[in-house]
């Protein structure tokens, strides 16, 4: 009986979940068919960074993987999957052109809701002004700063099957001009029961077309416009699996592999591996298709256990080709309550 309202339970999620992202992809064409034909045509490109180092360093395969500290920012289902009733998480990037961008999480979860409150920041820097005619540069700056502030919310349908939604707002500055919107994130997260075997699926970034506020400037020999051209959001689409082999006592192999469809950009696969030794260091490496340069990634992490809290420092690396490679450091505090200390361990 209880295995019969559990499967209901699954299936009308299931079902509530496909008609919200047939309701949202009829209304604000979510996930264009053909993303390799609108390359360069989304706004927001921030909300694409991938955030965490464990993430980057499996080849940002991890939409099956987020029961961790980045969990927001992947799939929101993975709330209830987390080490800790409460976690912490903070990532800091050093991204090209000496772009720096942090993110940071705080999360909690009970028996059937989770939450979490989550924030990012992309800091420009100075960047110095042209013209057409000063093509070296006017001696004046401005500043393209970006943000982003979230809410979570996720629902544990079954003790395998949960699901979770992102609400966010994000803001662009670029000099006296400023592009505000409202998203949305969608995920879902279901553990089979072969071992740790996990899929997972994530929307990410969906909502209304972009547009900047305020007026266009004005330029001698062009047609003055009214208002800035819309754009859509940077929406992708994400589906998952992830599976650890137990290769020994103190070894396991997790395996994960993404399939992820951009609005804006070719479909590509990524596949990463992490290998735990003695559930104390963790090795990974992975790599993502469909890039005309690039797409190798690694990384490696830390972990720290100790009766009343777990303690993770991870850092990763990704290849961008002609920008270079990408940095990005994290740390993850998941204090434990008591009933939690005898499965804080698991295979991450």
């Amino acid at each position: 009986m209880v295995r019969r309202r559990g499967s209901r339970l699954i299936l009308a999620a299931t079902f509530l979940v496909a008609l919200l992202a047939a309701a949202v992809a009829q209304a604000g064409d979510v996930l264009r068919l053909y993303g390799e034909e609108n390359v360069g045509t989304a706004s927001g490109q921030f909300l694409k960074i991938p955030v965490g180092a464990r993430p980057v360093g499996l080849g940002s395969a991890y939409v099956a993987c987020a029961i961790d500290g980045p969990v927001v920012f992947w799939n929101p289902a993975g709330l209830m999957r987390t080490p800790g009733r409460t976690n912490y998480f903070l990532n800091h990037t050093a991204w090209a052109a000496d772009i720096d961008i942090d993110h940071a999480a705080v999360q909690w979860r009970g028996q059937n809701f989770g939450y979490a409150i989550s924030a990012g920041m992309l800091r420009s820097g100075e960047i110095p002004r042209t013209t057409e005619t000063n093509v070296e540069g006017t001696g004046d700056t401005f500043r393209a700063d970006q943000y982003v502030l979230g809410f979570s919310l996720a629902r544990a349908m079954t003790d395998r099957f949960s699901i979770g939604i992102t609400g966010k707002y994000f803001q662009e500055n670029l000099d006296e001009w400023a592009t505000k919107a409202f998203l949305f994130d969608l995920g879902i997260l279901y553990l089979v029961g072969v071992g740790d075997l996990r899929v997972g699926f994530s929307v990410r970034n969906f909502g209304p077309d972009m547009q900047p506020s305020g007026d266009p400037p004005v330029r001698d020999g062009y047609v003055p416009q009214t208002e800035f051209q819309k754009h859509p959001a940077p929406t992708e689409g994400s589906f998952g699996l992830a599976y650890t082999w137990g290769l020994s006592s103190k070894t396991a192999l997790l395996t994960t592999a993404d399939f992820n469809h951009p609005s804006d950009a070719v479909e590509s696969f990524r596949l990463g591996a992490e290998l735990g030794l003695n559930k104390l260091l963790y090795l990974r490496g992975g790599y993502e298709t469909g890039r005309d340069e690039g797409g190798l990634a690694a990384g490696f992490g830390v972990q720290l256990k100790r009766k009343q809290f777990i303690w993770r420092i991870d850092y990763g690396f990704s290849d961008l080709g002609a920008f270079g490679t990408m940095h990005y450091i994290s740390m993850e505090l998941s204090p434990l309550w008591a009933k939690e200390r005898t499965r804080h361990g698991r295979a991450r």
